[in-house]
Parts: C-alpha cells; sequence; structure tokens
C-alpha cells in the first residue's frame, strides 16, 4: 500500500504548529503556577525579570545583575556562603559568583522550564539562584522582584 504524497510545506507547517502548540501549552503552565503563587497577572513581571536578568548575565552587565539583588543577599563565593551588604560588595565578588558554569545555567534556562514554590521561582536545576516579590515599603503593595539567593553552580 502506497501512502499519498504531502507536499513538504504542508509537513513543515504541521511540525511548526504542533511546536508552537507545545510552547504555547509550556509557557501557559508556569504563567499559570505563577499567577496562583505570586497574585493574578504577576506572571507578565516575573518572565520580563527573568528575561531581563538572562540577558544581564549573558552579556555580562555587572551592573544590571548588581541592581537586581536583594540586599542584603546570601551568595556562594568561591564555594562558600557569604552574606553581600550591598552593590559595592557584590561587584567586588561578581566573577567569583558568575563562573562560567552558572553563567551558562542561567544562559540555558527556559522560561517554560523554571520551577516555582511559595518561596520564589528557581533558576537551574539544583535551585542555583532564586528569585521572588520582595517588600521595599511598609505596606508592600506592590514587591519588586529581586534575586534573593545565589547558591552558586557545583558542576
Amino acid at each position: 500500500m502506497r501512502l499519498p504524497r504531502r507536499p513538504l510545506s504542508l509537513i513543515l507547517s504541521s511540525a511548526l504548529l504542533f511546536a508552537s502548540a507545545s510552547y504555547a501549552d509550556s509557557t501557559t503552565n508556569i504563567d499559570q503556577r505563577l499567577d496562583q503563587l505570586m497574585g493574578a497577572n504577576s506572571h507578565t513581571q516575573y518572565h520580563q525579570f527573568f528575561l531581563t536578568f538572562q540577558r544581564a548575565v549573558s552579556h555580562q552587565d555587572k551592573q544590571q545583575v548588581a541592581s537586581m539583588l536583594s540586599y542584603p543577599i546570601t551568595a556562594q563565593v568561591a564555594g562558600r556562603d557569604r552574606i553581600l551588604l550591598n552593590k559595592k560588595d557584590f561587584l567586588a565578588v561578581y566573577d567569583k559568583i558568575f563562573t562560567h558554569s552558572l553563567q551558562d545555567v542561567v544562559r540555558h534556562q527556559r522560561y517554560e522550564k523554571l520551577f516555582a514554590n511559595s518561596d520564589g521561582v528557581m533558576i537551574g536545576e539544583q535551585g542555583e539562584i532564586w528569585f521572588s516579590g520582595v517588600c521595599q515599603q511598609t505596606s508592600c503593595s506592590i514587591p519588586a522582584i529581586k534575586i534573593i539567593r545565589i547558591n552558586g553552580n557545583s558542576r
């Protein structure tokens, strides 16, 4: 029995449509999870924060990364936990924190594969970096999204 021939464009279009639907489903899952955990329609801010952070790390924009942290912050510096009080402290050890392997973790993280729970959102399979909403005023009507912990990378 001979199968009918289908034009290549139809096959490619079908594959692209399936891939797009699959991506949308994956993105929808993390969007819904973030909205459930962090508040209605919060996924937009979390998605944007993640993309901005990923871009800053990829371009080694140390100032941008430093501005995205909640101080004081505990970070893995050369394999040991260290409390960094401010941007100046962070920038002094940036290269010891953001090693090539940690940069790769951030660079290769896909939004739809992020893990989220009530503590925040995790980058990396081992919890290398966490971010969440942080109250910057006593009323805390609109929390700012910040990096809250850098565990580093054991690879």
